[in-house]
Order: C-alpha cells, then sequence, then structure tokens
C-alpha cells in the first residue's frame, strides 16, 4: 500500500526514511519522542505502539490502515521462517523457528498477542482529527483497489488525469490479483504473505478463533466502524 501511496504522490511528496532509521538504529522507541520530517514527506509509521502522541498532530495528514488481527497472527506465523531478525545470531534465529514449527500456528496465534501494537493504533486515531485522516483497510483495500486509489488520490489533492504513464503503471501493478507477478510484492521476499482477507479462517482451528475472538472483540468492533460498510462481514 505505501507503495502504491508513493507512485501517487510521485511529484508531491518525498519518502522519507524516518522510522526506517530509528529501526536500523535499534532505537525505535524513541520515536515515541521525537518529531518525524513534516515538509512534503510520505512516512511509513508501521510502529503504533511507539506513536508519539505529543507531537502536535494537526501538522500532519493520515492515511491509516490495519487489516484482521486473527489474519495478521497467521502472516506473523508463517513470516517467523523466513522474515530477518537483526536481533538474533544465526543459531537464535534457528532455534526460534524450530520452536514455532513445533507448537504449529494455532499455539503460536495464541502466545503471540499484538495487543499493544493494536492499542498503539486505537489510541493514535482517536486523537488525530476526522478531517485529517482517512481509513484504508487491508480488506478494502484488496478488494476494491481502484476505489481505495481514488479516495488516496483525492485526500492527496492529486489528479489521477495528471499522472505520467510510470505512475500509472506503478499503481496497476499493486492490485492484489498481480502481485504474485510482481517482483516488489513482499510474497517474493518472504513466504506465507497473502492478497486477501479472512486467511484465519482456513488455518485456524475453530476453537483457536473463538478465543481470538474474545481477545480482539473491542478492535474488531473497531474496524467494522472505521472500514467500509460492505468490509463488517470480513469481520465477523
Amino acid at each position: 500500500m505505501f507503495r502504491t501511496i508513493s507512485a501517487i504522490a510521485k511529484d508531491k511528496y518525498r519518502s522519507a526514511r524516518w522510522l526506517e532509521t530509528l529501526y536500523e538504529e535499534r532505537r525505535i522507541a524513541d520515536a515515541m519522542h521525537e518529531v518525524p520530517p513534516q515538509d512534503d514527506a510520505l512516512i511509513l509509521h508501521r510502529a503504533p505502539q511507539f506513536f508519539n502522541l505529543n507531537m502536535k498532530l494537526t501538522n500532519y495528514r493520515y492515511i491509516l490502515n490495519a487489516r484482521d488481527p486473527r489474519d495478521l497472527l497467521c502472516n506473523q506465523f508463517h513470516w517467523q521462517f523466513s522474515h530477518p531478525n537483526q536481533l538474533e545470531s544465526p543459531e537464535e534465529t534457528q532455534r526460534r523457528r524450530e520452536r514455532v514449527a513445533e507448537e504449529g500456528i494455532d499455539a503460536f496465534a495464541l502466545r503471540y498477542d499484538n495487543t499493544n501494537m493494536l492499542k498503539g493504533f486505537f489510541n493514535a486515531v482517536r486523537k488525530i482529527a476526522p478531517e485529517d485522516r482517512i481509513f484504508i483497510g487491508y480488506a478494502m483495500y484488496c478488494l476494491h483497489f481502484d476505489e481505495c486509489v481514488a479516495r488516496i488520490a483525492d485526500f492527496l489533492g492529486v489528479a489521477p488525469s495528471e499522472w505520467t504513464r510510470q505512475q500509472r503503471k506503478a499503481v496497476a501493478r499493486e492490485k492484489s490479483d498481480e502481485q504474485t507477478a510482481n517482483p516488489k510484492w513482499i510474497g517474493q521476499q518472504w513466504g506465507g504473505s497473502d492478497t486477501m482477507p479472512g486467511r484465519h479462517r482456513t488455518e485456524l482451528r475453530p476453537e483457536t478463533i473463538a478465543a481470538l475472538n474474545r481477545r480482539y472483540a473491542w478492535f474488531l468492533e473497531f474496524l467494522r466502524r472505521m472500514d467500509d460498510p460492505r468490509m463488517a462481514a470480513t469481520y465477523d
């Protein structure tokens, strides 16, 4: 989605690697106190648990993206076997992967809790003025891509009629049904990535889903309210 936004806004905003730099310097927690760039910059903020709620939020505009936390856990299970972890030695990575493989996806989903991250997102959204944000959920992005692109372009003040041929191609290749042929799709790097909502229904046992429904009931209800009404059933 960030590649899509970057292509839409190519001539209006620059991409700023602010959060990535904090990750690389192993001081991601400093994001809670530092102020991101403000001048015509696109910032990908993937650590809402470290979002700085004390900065002047009205200095920014926000394209908010979230997905079903049950599907997210499925992704995180599969990524255990391919996603790099700079804080581990090769031996530690191998041992972790062996432990995760032995416990299986259901036990992993019940053990691995994203509540802190989700609460960070929830608390940030509550403080951002409605006129400064739009919500583009993962489900909506996958199922109604062209509509989402139009909303993003309008929010950024970019007219699609003024896009270059290169911009159009860059946006078009991010459609969910084009991802297996997209060399930049994350699934080409890390196994287990998906392109549609609802994977938890086929990968997790019913009793695991029931437990996650109880754990994340508050966030699923939040997503029903925030997302397009057509997506409500995906959060059941």
